[in-house]
């Protein structure tokens, strides 16, 4: 996965260990947000309410995403996404519906008496769905805005307020406005008869300036839908989080490596580049799985999972399951040796790497191939000139690496890797092909 889920260990909202049970089931890894073991991008979920301080910042990841409910917030990092849930419709209809249905519940709780009015302050898309739950009541609307009177009088008709209303006649009063636009002291009369509520976020509904608070029976309600349907507000926040990755997800391709050992390093810093553009799936041929002079191979290959935040698919099978991944866009064949380059002209799959590319191509997805070869102008010549004319085969621009010492070598131009990706997911194959000699 290019992302790991991080949460607060120490929560008690009960959409964390939901949230933590969905993220794990996709096959992210699950870490707190303090836990330093991985250093690879995380999905950060903040509470309600929560407040971070320049501490929890110090901490998160470059290039993470930080999910959570205020509409902004300050101070974040340079390369870290800050998301808010409340800007998606779809997670702020079903966190209104949970929430209302959770107050409902306080209300059928505790209320006693037969006078079922209720004063909702606000009207947005909480008192829609507080309308929904709440329709055996007799509702009235405290409006502050006064393009929307006439809409509320036609459907409320003296029930609708502007700026001021008859609280001591309500026996339930709900606010849902996150704004101190409330003036308490002009309902004296009132104090102790009435229940006050308030579901909206800071600083909430009601001026409480020269008021005493403690004299009314008033009660801030955070985070409801945790606290009573943990299940479906934890569902609800990840639904958002998914949509947010799908909407903004990197072209996903396999990146096929073959058992040219001294590019690897080269290598490795081509993909730290490739994954910034995209979400890349390694596939490591046996031959780059074992040791060599140039380059330790447990270490090429933690780097690898570093960096993708995959793990490496080294066989056939793991290989042939690729065609079934409709999100790969196509494979990159890099380093791409001789051997290689000559078993792809000859049909032969042997090998996870060949697979990887066997089973994209079958699917209509190019193949871009970064070749590094000592006999590119010799006996795999005549490969390079078919598989060069062949539908979906693009070759990154190469030329000879030393044509004095190794006249008949060649090796691809790293810098021009992401060009000719690019150009390849259009069809295009990048020119000039042939480059002077280094």
């Amino acid at each position: 996965m290019e992302y790991v889920f991080r949460y607060n260990q120490s929560s008690t909202d009960m959409r964390v260990a939901e949230l933590k049970k969905l993220f794990t089931q996709q096959g992210y890894q699950a870490l707190d947000f303090n836990d330093q073991s991985s250093v690879q991008k995380g999905i950060y979920y903040l509470e309600p309410r929560v407040t971070v301080d320049e501490k929890f910042w110090r901490t998160v990841i470059q290039g993470s995403l930080v999910f959570g409910y205020q509409p902004t917030i300050d101070n974040v990092p340079a390369g870290v996404t800050y998301v808010s849930l409340n800007e998606d419709a779809e997670f702020i209809k079903a966190n209104n519906q949970l929430t209302a249905k959770a107050f409902r519940q306080i209300v059928d709780k505790s209320y006693q008496g037969k006078n079922k009015k209720i004063l909702i302050c606000g009207y947005g898309k909480l008192t829609t769905a507080l309308e929904e739950v709440f329709h055996d009541w007799k509702i009235a609307i405290l409006n502050f805005n006064w393009h929307k009177m006439p809409e509320l009088k036609k459907k409320y008709g003296n029930l609708a307020y502007f700026k001021d209303a008859p609280f001591q006649n309500f026996s339930i009063i709900v606010n849902t406005i996150p704004c101190s636009l409330i003036q308490v002291s002009n309902w004296e009369q009132g104090r102790n008869k009435q229940k006050i509520y308030d579901l909206a976020s800071a600083p909430f509904g009601f001026d409480w300036r020269g008021v005493n608070q403690a004299d009314y029976d008033y009660k801030v309600l955070p985070g409801l839908p945790g606290k009573f349907y943990p299940r479906e507000a934890g569902t609800a926040v990840f639904d958002c989080i998914q949509r947010y990755l799908t909407a903004h997800a990197k072209p996903a391709l396999a990146l096929c490596i073959t058992g040219s050992a001294c590019s690897f390093a080269k290598m490795l810093d081509v993909l730290a580049k490739l994954v910034e553009h995209y979400e890349i799936f390694p596939v490591v041929s046996p031959n780059a799985n074992v040791p060599n002079r140039f380059m330790d191979n447990l270490t090429l290959q933690s780097e690898i999972r570093r960096l993708t935040g995959h793990e490496i698919v080294t066989t056939i099978a793991g290989a042939e399951r690729l065609s079934s991944m409709t999100q790969l866009k196509g494979s990159i064949v890099f380093p791409a040796t001789g051997n290689t380059l000559a078993k792809l002209t000859h049909g032969i799959t042997d090998t996870c790497v060949l697979m990887a590319v066997k089973a994209l191509l079958r699917n209509n997805k190019p193949c871009v191939i970064g070749l590094a070869t000592n006999d590119a102008l010799s006996s795999n010549a005549k490969n390079i000139g078919e598989l060069l004319n062949r539908r979906n085969y693009y070759f990154v621009p190469f030329r000879q690496d030393q044509p004095i010492a190794k006249p008949y070598s060649c090796i691809c131009d790293f810098e021009q890797i992401l060009p000719t990706v690019a150009k390849a997911l259009t069809g295009q194959q990048i020119q000039p092909l042939l480059l002077g000699v280094i």
